[in-house]
């Protein structure tokens, strides 16, 4: 990590900092095969339109609380992804636990408590590039869907959301 925060990648040997991601909604029918055209990062945010967009983040510690609702994530996505029978064609799957709670009504002042849910799939032959599982194409869009929905029964999430982002730009794990 350098003077200014920003994090070195090794293998790279240049810095990224990725403070902002953009991230999609749609009311209808998901369009995945057009999200390859953005070429930076990229997230797909399940559920409902977004009301209100986070203006602060939950206070996250490694506490067996976060760590429990960590694992409990990772858990359902990768026995879903394993049961079925797509595990083998994807290299690596993140389930990435951030500190943002969506939908809060800034006139009620309510605190930020509850956190958020990003699943990055990563098809790679030598982890120096590669793209994202595309649903769809190379995970079916059932299989995305039912990781949603049992990530959405736990406890404190707020958004579920897919990355889309291929490396380059990204890396191949989340900073």
């Amino acid at each position: 990590i350098t003077e200014k925060g920003e994090r070195v990648n090794v293998g790279v040997g240049k810095c990224h900092r990725f403070s902002l991601l953009c991230g999609e909604k749609q009311s209808s029918v998901l369009k995945w095969q057009s999200w390859g055209l953005i070429p930076r990062m990229f997230v797909y945010i399940f559920g409902p339109p977004v009301e209100e967009h986070p203006t602060d983040i939950t206070p996250t510690f490694l506490t067996t609380g976060v760590l429990s609702t960590s694992s409990q994530a990772d858990f359902e996505d990768h026995n879903i992804l394993r049961e079925s029978g797509y595990a083998g064609k994807i290299s690596q799957m993140l389930v990435i636990l951030t500190p943002l709670h969506f939908d809060r009504d800034p006139l009620q002042k309510q605190p930020s408590c509850q956190r958020s849910v990003v699943i990055r799939t990563f098809i790679t032959s030598d982890f120096m590039t590669g793209i994202p599982a595309t649903p769809g194409n190379e995970i079916p869009v059932e299989v995305v869907l039912k990781m949603v929905t049992e990530i959405k029964k736990i406890p404190g999430i707020s958004q579920i959301m897919y990355d889309l982002t291929s490396k380059p730009p990204e890396t191949t794990q989340w900073e």
